[in-house]
């Protein structure tokens, strides 16, 4: 049998219906966000396990800085480590002490493990905080002012240290293990006690 040519005469091949293209384009559209997202979060992971945890300990000075503006009391920090474990780092920080306005140590931190997971990362946050043998200092002064960790509490009110006090809570969870917490009383002359 031999095939059948088509006449002149026969209508031209259907093109594709509008809706038919717009859900090509759509598909088209949905792919390349997929693509772009992936791209994404491989450079995200590049950059955070090629460039930032390598360096860790080069942030020292403005993690020391940043931390100090947003708490009102100096903050230092003695070492900072990254550990580039799976696909999501953890960092471990040592010795991180807040001084008072005397320049005396109110809370010191031997040492602090913050696990980060997705989804804390979206949240600027850690998956889990770890804070070993932690030491904080509670004084009252004189005038009657009360200041935890070398922070005034009535002024934290006002002055937006309940961020900070908002954003430790909010973790997903919080460890601490084996702290001491030291009570000063310059009002009543009380003698120091832990």
């Amino acid at each position: 049998m031999e095939p059948t040519i088509p006449s002149a005469s026969s209508s031209p091949p259907a093109l594709p219906s509008r809706r038919l293209r717009g859900i090509a384009f759509v598909i088209r559209f949905l792919l390349w966000l997929v693509a772009m997202a992936w791209l994404l979060f491989g450079l995200s992971w590049f950059v955070l396990h090629g460039w930032i945890v390598p360096r860790i300990g080069e942030f020292r000075p403005r993690l020391e800085t940043e931390a100090s503006k947003a708490l009102g009391v100096p903050v230092r920090i003695g070492r900072i480590t990254a550990y580039s474990r799976g696909m999501i780092p953890s960092f471990e920080l040592h010795d991180v002490t807040l001084l008072d306005a005397q320049g005396r140590e109110a809370l010191r931190l031997p040492r602090v493990l913050g696990a980060l997971s997705p989804s804390s990362l979206l949240g600027l946050g850690f998956e889990q905080l770890y804070i070993d043998k932690p030491e904080l200092d509670i004084r009252r002064a004189a005038d009657g002012k009360t200041y935890v960790g070398g922070l005034d509490v009535l002024q934290g009110r006002g002055a937006g240290y309940s961020a900070v006090a908002d954003w430790f809570f909010s973790q997903t969870e919080f460890v601490i293990r084996g702290g001491t917490v030291r009570w000063t009383d310059a009002l009543r002359q009380a003698p120091r006690w832990h």
